[in-house]
């Protein structure tokens, strides 16, 4: 790196500046994507099928917006790219601050995701690019913390102001905007990434890992994003206050953080297959017991497993991801493609399951059985890669 690019020269002070990125960036991810339904409800009383509906409008646009960060990064250079999706995500934010009419909210949450689906290929480059095993592990794993951590604050906020909702879009707004100061002294691209050396610290079987985990995490996604919209709903049902439900709907954003701590110090889990076995078990438990859960403390004990149980899907998806992939922006871009995959489903799944009364609470039934089948066809296709993995192993040398 040279010239006006190379202000922040030393790697070590690149990822600082890109975790604390990061974190404040997470804190708008936090409220638009898992808050902004306790929004709806409480300012526009807005029911489970609609939340459902709100959460598809917003999804929607994710994925093409991840997948092209890539080429239009190439183009013109990613760190232009990430300030054209702060000015985008700072004035979304600010618009929704004036409380507009409930029309707008379908309009302009949706193109805060558009941004938010182009911002984070390009920050995951930055933290793995140049980077090789161990060190690309422990940067994952403190970008992980660093986001994952920062998801929760925003959940909080709305539980403090939930009187006046419109201080939860100012403080966005002015947190993103403050992150233009960061991002305008990084490289105009992530670090040079050697491909040689990337290969010498990627196991045979890591592509096979990388196919399951890619399998698996999307799954893991649809089941967050079905329940996202319909927590508020759940907690109502579970004579839990509105000040309180996103306080406690944030339960499972709080374990995630907990195994990605976990994952990040103990590295025996890579090239193991139990990891992600282990995170789809935690996960569907988790799901099922949130919906059927009759007490409050049934509903936080399913979210912590849901929470365990994603994390550990997330952090071996990007790990792989990035390791096969070389840290390239597109690899961001296919990561976050298949996180939009299951944005989308959650709660296009969640609208067909509809609902029915089981038993004491109302839950969705529908839901339930949804889960079983995103379950079972999540699992299957990993399995298929579990032991293509073991014929690859077993195959003697040429």
């Amino acid at each position: 790196m040279t010239g006006k690019d190379d202000t922040i020269g030393r790697p070590s002070a690149l990822l600082f500046s890109t975790l604390a990125y990061a974190g404040i960036a997470s804190v708008g991810t936090g409220v638009m994507l898992n808050g902004v339904y306790f929004i709806t409800r409480d300012v526009f009383q807005f029911t489970d099928v609609r939340n459902l509906l709100l959460g598809l409008c917003v999804q929607a646009p994710y994925i093409p917006a991840a997948l092209l960060a890539g080429p239009i990064s190439r183009r013109i250079g990613a760190r232009r790219l990430l300030t054209i999706t702060l000015v985008g995500m700072t004035l979304a934010c600010a618009l929704l601050a004036t409380l507009p009419p409930q029309w707008a909210w379908w309009l302009v949450v949706p193109c805060y995701n558009v941004f938010a689906g182009m911002q984070w290929p390009i920050v995951e480059s930055y933290i793995a690019s140049g980077r090789h095993g161990r060190d690309m592990r422990r940067a994952i794993g403190l970008f992980n913390i660093t986001w994952a951590a920062t998801i929760a604050p925003g959940l909080w906020l709305i539980s403090l102001v939930h009187a006046m909702p419109q201080v939860t879009f100012i403080v966005l707004a002015v947190i993103h905007g403050a992150t233009f100061a960061l991002v305008s002294r990084w490289p105009l691209h992530p670090p040079m990434h050697d491909v040689e050396t990337a290969r010498n610290h990627t196991g045979q079987t890591y592509p096979n890992l990388l196919r399951a985990a890619r399998t698996l995490l999307p799954m893991s996604y649809v089941l967050l994003y079905m329940l996202g919209p319909l927590l508020p709903g759940i907690f109502e049902r579970l004579d839990v206050s509105a000040a309180l439900a996103p306080t406690l709907g944030s339960t499972w954003i709080i374990a995630r953080v907990g195994v990605f701590a976990l994952m990040y110090w103990f590295p025996a889990w890579q090239g193991r297959w139990g990891i992600l076995g282990g995170g789809a078990l935690l996960l569907i438990s988790g799901a099922v017991i949130v919906l059927i859960a009759g007490s409050v403390w049934g509903a936080v004990l399913g979210l912590i497993m849901l929470g365990v149980g994603q994390g550990m899907l997330y952090y071996a998806a990007l790990y792989y991801g990035m390791a096969v992939e070389h840290a390239a922006v597109d690899s961001g871009g296919r990561h976050e493609a298949v996180i939009g995959l299951g944005y989308l489903l959650g709660p296009a799944l969640g609208l067909l399951g509809g609902t029915l009364p089981i038993g004491g609470p109302t839950v969705t039934a529908g839901v339930l059985l949804m889960t079983g089948a995103v379950s079972i066809i999540g699992s299957s296709l990993a399995t298929r890669f579990y032991f293509a993995a073991r014929r690859l192993r077993a195959r003697p040398p040429e």
